[in-house]
């Protein structure tokens, strides 16, 4: 079965999701009958719900490349049913994300990837430390900008 990018004129969008799971995890699943009924019925519900068949193919090429393409050897023929609904299955999460991103937002998921930024809880009287007079804070506010503008990074390209 050939895959192609789009889907063809009066071709059944879950034939064309299931054309998009890969060929090592075909040929591990030909033996067993090819896709798993379970896998077909998920997509089928998917689709019905309302999940377009191109977020449905683009998952199953994301999760394979991110989480199963090193998966070969004897290894992989015991897992390919798991494998080839885990491709496919919807998300967990709350917010509805793909993989940890907000396709509607186009943001990470909050829920799902947290930033790890900790705020530390401070008092509301910060009296009691060392602060630098404006000029000085102009002084350093320059330097730093300086450092920026003279550093390989932040150099504008020639021209």
């Amino acid at each position: 079965m050939a895959s192609s990018p789009f889907i063809e004129y009066g071709q059944h969008p879950a034939a064309w999701v299931t054309s998009a799971i890969p060929a090592p995890l075909m040929r591990a699943l030909e033996p067993r009958g090819g896709v798993p009924h379970a896998v077909r019925q998920e997509i089928e519900r998917q689709l019905a719900e309302g999940v377009p068949a191109s977020q449905l193919r683009e998952r199953v090429e994301r999760r394979w490349y991110e989480r199963y393409a090193h998966v070969n050897g004897a290894e992989l023929p015991m897992r390919a049913d798991e494998i080839a609904l885990a491709l496919v299955a919807g998300s967990e999460c709350p917010l509805g994300c793909e993989d940890g991103w907000l396709v509607a937002d186009s943001r990470v998921c909050p829920w799902c990837r947290p930033n790890g930024t900790v705020v530390d809880n401070h008092p509301d009287d910060l009296t009691g430390g060392r602060r630098l007079p404006g000029p000085e804070q102009v002084a350093r506010a320059e330097e730093v900008r300086a450092l920026m503008r003279n550093s390989r990074r932040y150099r504008r390209p020639p021209g």
